[in-house]
């Protein structure tokens, strides 16, 4: 098994999910979009993990906007706006004809924003994330997986400054249709010691 299998088992692992897989993600359409692959931890992650949010928190961009999530074609077309072109700098955004720039996987629900600095000269499963927290705030470079980002994001209190972990709550995955009404079915959610 893979290193990067092995960030999306500890990532089922500690958000308890035990839902069926989904397999009817078009990665192809948006890879030849693009010009270049995607990294292959982030399209499983994609494929266990229905369209919903990670502590109800951070989404992760889809491939087509199914159950009211993110199209990440949508948002790449939006970010490769000449208007925006300062608010990504020094990296500026990923095209074919360049050779490195970002690609937006995910975002919050506080204005962070995660991407790959992609190059179509380097493997995809080899990029860094880069993420920034607040629009205007300094970018962060991370040289590991998007799954182990994202394992370290949810369940790691010491990964500041993008950690939403609590040492007194467990993570857990938020399908899109289901709400949390109240602090009640949160603390149910989030409780430690609740069965997976």
């Amino acid at each position: 098994m893979n290193d990067q299998l092995t960030w999306i088992d500890r990532i089922i692992d500690v958000t308890g999910w035990r839902q069926a897989s989904e397999d009817d993600a078009d990665w192809e359409h948006v890879e030849a979009e693009l010009g270049v692959g995607l990294p292959t931890d982030f399209k499983e992650l994609c494929r266990r993990f229905v369209p919903g949010s990670f502590y109800a928190y951070l989404d992760l961009l889809r491939p087509t906007g199914e159950h009211e999530s993110r199209q990440l074609l949508a948002a790449w077309s939006f970010c490769r706006s000449e208007s925006f072109a300062s608010v990504y700098a020094p990296y500026g955004i990923y095209g074919p004809d360049k050779g490195s720039g970002l690609i937006q996987w995910g975002d919050d629900q506080v204005e962070g924003q995660y991407y790959w600095l992609a190059d179509h000269s380097v493997e995809p499963d080899r990029w860094p994330v880069v993420a920034q927290k607040y629009g205007g705030d300094p970018w962060h470079r991370f040289d590991m997986s998007t799954t182990e980002f994202i394992y370290r994001m949810i369940a790691d209190p010491e990964f500041k400054p993008f950690t939403v972990a609590e040492p007194a709550r467990r993570a857990f995955y938020l399908p899109r249709w289901q709400t949390i009404p109240n602090a009640e079915e949160w603390n149910a959610l989030t409780n430690p010691n609740r069965e997976s």
